[in-house]
């Protein structure tokens, strides 16, 4: 009886935080296909942040077994969870460090309960001291961008893909739509808020932001709107069309208008290229530290990281040397031209039918690699326009949960980007199979887990698995030829010099000239591209540090197991103990492990 108290206990605080994490990343549960989300936008406001900020708090509380009820507030059985979590005796001793992210720490610890138990409470007290950190970071006060992954771009890209499974979807994005114009304005009020603290926005981004937003606005209804389509065969298609577009014009449009005329009033006070990452605003050095927390999970230095980064790239680049002598290419200047010239050059559909045979061949090498559930195969789909169109990597999207639409690896058909030359096979592992589709759409066939661990992505551990997934296809000889392992090595520089950008743009004051000039030098990618990335660094500090890192863990981990196991090392058992938790932080993958190699022993 104690027992399944326990499992209750974690599972029931963590599927509650879930739901509420949901609720205030409405546009997560929309990628995901999770019903019940889909009319609503985040809380941006800086009242809103701070009230999730101080509920996550009561979470915390409750994760560590005491009675806070701060997360909990409105939801019945208070104390029955409080009595619970401490009966189960939860919060286990090597954890609590971590409880607040205050040093990048989430151990499992050594309480009574099921591992299954402790691993999912030491995942909720990451994800609440990520929440915090994210809070506290304020990056809305100063981030503007015309890509995909802030501000009004964000929402745009998300509408863009949205299904609509019935005719409730189709009302609840019309709510959406009206809902989306005072979050626009929330966006706006807390940028001049940043302003006034002296947290102003990267002038060049605003710019790009303003012209994005002069296209955007000049349709009646911008395109990206028009994008989800009524359910076949309903009735109300074209009432609800009307709404739509009714929505867009007086809710959408008013809302990008303001947003783009705040830009332009802050333009002429704007941080320039040379002045763009966090160490250059007010407590932009604090600011960093947390964006290391929440995108390592690891409590490593920018110093650290920084070297990490240079030591890959000087022996990822011998390696291309040799590489290239087998490919008649003398020296780096040569196989750089030689990669950098493949981007973009062969036909769009050329290209997805190559990315498309690449995943087949990795999908029928599956079972031999690892166990069951696999997923169903991945869809291979041009990106949107207003995704394509802002130089947007390929890149995946699980399955909707609704069934709406299955995993989806999108392909920018418009414009040359990394994956489109050489490389096309090692994105095409990375994003689809062995990459993110098995990871994430795997996961998704274990129910047993709570919706916290399948639903709910960690950075570190998703970014990482999916460079491991890069070098697992090489191990398998799943690359069709020399040229494609030379691009397979030439996204693996992307990936470390990610690390020496990050951290030279945020901790130690590069200008965008500087780093561009590295990445130029270091990785055979077109220049366009390389700058667009360089500006993705700026938007979303830290997460570019997740994809090496995350690798380096999970090799660390496969080495330590083969050394532990010996001849009863099995590769598909071990990747079962890696993924079958789900999203892990990186200490508590470690814990896990760890327990998967002493019973195996």
């Amino acid at each position: 009886m104690v027992e399944t108290g326990r499992v209750n206990a974690a599972r029931d605080l963590a599927d509650r935080f879930h739901e509420r994490w949901l609720a205030v990343h409405p546009f997560a549960a929309t990628v995901y296909g999770i019903p019940g989300y889909d009319h609503l936008v985040p809380d941006d406001s800086e009242d809103g942040r701070q009230s999730w900020r101080d509920e996550v708090g009561g979470y915390l509380a409750g994760s560590d077994g005491s009675a806070g009820s701060a997360g909990l507030a409105g939801s019945d059985g208070l104390a029955r969870l409080a009595r619970l979590a401490r009966l189960a005796r939860l919060d286990g001793s090597a954890g609590s460090a971590g409880s607040a992210g205050s040093d990048g720490s989430a151990g499992v610890g050594e309480a009574d309960g099921t591992l299954d138990d402790r691993i999912t409470m030491a995942v909720l007290r990451s994800a609440a001291g990520q929440e915090i950190d994210g809070v506290d970071m304020a990056t809305v006060e100063h981030t503007v961008s015309a890509m995909p992954f802030a501000d009004p771009g964000s929402f745009l890209a998300v509408a863009a893909r949205t299904v609509l499974v019935d005719a409730a979807a189709a009302d609840s994005y019309v709510a959406r739509l009206d809902a989306a114009g005072p979050w626009i304005d929330q966006l706006t009020e807390r940028l001049r808020a940043g302003a006034a603290k002296g947290r102003l926005p990267v002038g060049p981004l605003v710019e790009q932001a303003i012209a994005w937003a002069d296209a955007l606005l000049q349709p009646e209804v911008p395109e990206a709107l028009l994008g989800p389509q009524p359910p076949a065969g309903w009735a109300g298609a074209d009432g609800w069309e009307q709404r739509r577009s009714a929505a867009a014009t007086r809710s959408v449009k008013p809302a990008l208008a303001r947003w783009r005329t705040a830009l332009v009033d802050l333009l002429p006070d704007c941080r320039d290229g040379d002045h763009g990452g966090l160490c250059h605003i007010p407590g932009g050095d604090t600011d960093y530290a947390r964006a290391i927390r929440i995108h390592t999970t690891l409590p490593l230095t920018a110093e650290q990281l920084h070297q990490i980064g240079l030591d890959h790239v000087a022996a990822l680049e011998a390696r291309a040397v040799a590489l290239g002598a087998e490919l008649g290419l003398g020296g780096l200047d040569e196989i750089n031209d030689a990669l950098r010239a493949s981007a973009g050059q062969a036909r769009a559909e050329d290209s997805i039918a190559a990315a498309v045979g690449a995943i087949r061949r990795a999908e029928a090498e599956a079972p031999s690699i690892f166990p069951p559930p696999l997923p169903a195969p991945c869809q291979v789909t041009p990106m949107p326009h207003v995704v394509a169109s802002a130089g947007t990597a390929p890149h995946y999207t699980p399955p909707r949960l609704d069934g709406g639409r299955p995993g989806t690896f999108w392909f920018n058909t418009e414009r040359p980007t990394a994956g489109t030359g050489w490389d096309l096979e090692v994105v095409a592992f990375h994003e689809a199979v062995p990459g993110h589709h098995l990871q994430l759409s795997r996961v998704q066939l274990l129910d047993r887990l709570p919706a916290l661990q399948r639903q709910r992505s960690v950075t570190v551990f998703s970014e990482g698995w999916g460079l491991y997934a890069e070098q697992l296809a090489e191990e398998a000889g799943l690359y069709s030829d020399r040229r494609a392992e030379l691009g397979a090595i030439s996204a693996s520089l992307m990936r470390a010099c990610r690390l020496v950008l990050d951290t030279g743009l945020h901790a130690f004051g590069w200008t965008r000239r500087q780093a561009l000039d590295f990445y130029v030098a270091h990785v055979p990618l077109p220049a366009e591209f390389l700058a667009a990335e360089i500006d993705r660094y700026l938007v979303m500090p830290g997460q570019a540090l997740a994809y090496l890192t995350g690798k380096l863990e999970i090799l660390r981990h496969r080495e330590a197991a083969v050394e532990a196991l010996g001849d009863r090392f099995s590769l598909p058992a071990f990747h079962a103990a890696l993924l079958d938790h789900g999203s892990l932080p990186m200490p508590v993958l470690a814990e896990s492990l760890g327990a998967w190699i002493s019973g195996q022993q």
